[in-house]
């Protein structure tokens, strides 16, 4: 499997990835970069409060703007996050920073598109298997002899959701939590599973609820920590920023070592562990982001600032701190992570890096669960007790799995995934790019 894995992203998938979302962006006339902010800022100023949706009874599969935001952001931010980006650093060097936040900048557009997409194509009815899913614009457009995509697509869609979301976020905790606090696998995998199916248990509208409460909390935590690190030493982050262009476009040498760091390198694992964190390309969005019957232009760059905040904020500090602790070619994974921060802050980071990892791998199998769970009804299944039952099982028992071979199996789904969606993705958006230009591209200065 590792060896399927590397055959896969090395590296003409990467490369494949970024030429797609390169067309997307042009095509779409870079919209996603030049409309973000007054988009952003134009939604804030008319934005209905929560509060004053009391007393209507909105839908099970509808959520606000501004909650769906922040659940999209909470499924978005895991192990990824912490131990993906000391894996891409510890892979491919400090280079590899930099194609992780071109993957994000470049997957603003792909996010965005699936979601107007998902808008513009899905029912009206939020009970249709459908609704608020990629396959909604996948099954209008893919018909008779390629009925086969948006079926595959929601197939490996529901498998990702069990492996890569779930057990990956799980295993990784486990491994953690083993090394660093010596809990066994048994303790934390039961804990894991029970936390995990108290809130999907509950639905949507549970998870959404959980996800306002969790994600600011855990999010703003972990990045004044970071920060006070970064900015209590200015002249060695800017050294780490040079660092990281430095060695984007040049091999690295390892002191003391023979082999070094290729550019490929870079290229493969920054961009295979970006697009594993903010999930652009994958056709994620519109599960959480079409699930309203908000302004369309509003929920597709709202989809858009997902890569922004979880890749180039988040991201954006666990590698300058861990390329700042200066251990990053010894050390690999969540344990580089522990340490680079334990560095700062001594015993207390340690236990604080474990706590983040913990919330930020929960709040991706909640977030995910809900994903998998619409593949599972598109595909026909009805029994959805049974089918959380069998994701909180599958929490259990991701603790007990290598971690090459979990690592590897999510490399080869988010490959094959990548593939049917990103391709499929920028035939609709070649098909659409005049009305999406139009609709995406308002004058919000004026309000329109």
């Amino acid at each position: 499997m590792e060896t399927l894995a590397s055959w896969i992203w090395n590296p003409l998938l990467s490369f494949l990835y970024l030429e797609i979302a390169l067309l997307v962006l042009v095509l779409t006339g870079f919209v996603a970069w030049r409309r973000l902010v007054p988009a952003l800022r134009h939604w804030w100023s008319q934005r209905t409060p929560d509060a004053a949706q009391a007393g209507t009874q909105a839908p099970v599969q509808h959520i606000s703007q501004g909650k769906a935001l922040l659940t999209a952001l909470g499924a978005a931010v895991g192990v990824g996050n912490l131990a993906g980006v000391s894996t891409a650093l510890h892979l491919g060097g400090p280079g590899a920073l930099f194609w992780l936040w071109l993957s994000a900048l470049m997957g603003m557009s792909l996010r965005m598109s699936s979601t107007w997409l998902a808008i513009r194509y899905q029912s009206s009815d939020p009970a249709h298997r459908a609704y608020a899913t990629p396959m909604a614009y996948l099954e209008h457009f893919f018909t008779g002899r390629w009925r086969w995509i948006p079926i595959t697509m929601a197939a490996l869609l529901l498998v990702q959701g069990f492996l890569t979301a779930n057990l990956i976020q799980s295993n990784s905790v486990a491994h953690a939590i083993d090394g660093e606090i010596g809990a066994s696998h048994f303790l934390v995998a039961t804990l894991m599973a029970l936390a995990v199916g108290g809130v999907i248990m509950g639905g949507l509208q549970k998870i959404v609820t959980v996800s306002l409460y969790l994600t600011p909390v855990m999010l703003f935590a972990y990045v004044a920590a970071g920060l006070f690190i970064l900015l209590s030493h200015p002249l060695r982050t800017l050294e780490m920023i040079e660092l990281v262009f430095t060695h984007a476009f040049s091999p690295t040498p390892i002191i003391g070592g023979v082999a070094g760091y290729t550019v490929l390198q870079a290229v493969q694992f920054g961009t295979a562990r970006g697009i594993f964190s903010h999930g652009s390309g994958l056709g994620l969005a519109p599960f959480i982001q079409a699930a309203n019957s908000g302004d369309i232009r509003h929920n597709a760059f709202l989809a858009a600032l997902i890569p922004v905040l979880d890749t180039l904020v988040i991201c954006t500090i666990t590698g300058l701190v861990v390329l700042s602790a200066g251990h990053w070619s010894e050390w690999n994974g969540a344990y580089l992570t522990v340490h680079s921060f334990q560095a700062s802050y001594g015993e207390n980071g340690r236990i604080f890096i474990i706590i983040c990892l913990t919330f930020f791998a929960f709040s991706t199998m909640i977030g995910w669960s809900h994903y998998a769970e619409r593949c599972f009804h598109y595909l026909g299944g009805v029994n959805t007790l049974r089918f959380r039952w069998v994701f909180v099982i599958t929490t259990f028992y991701g603790p007990f799995f290598p971690v090459k071979l979990v690592w590897s199996l999510a490399d080869v789904l988010i490959g094959m995934t990548l593939l049917l969606h990103g391709l499929s993705l920028l035939y609709l958006v070649i098909k659409h790019q005049e009305q999406m230009r139009q609709s995406l591209d308002g004058d919000y200065s004026r309000g329109s």
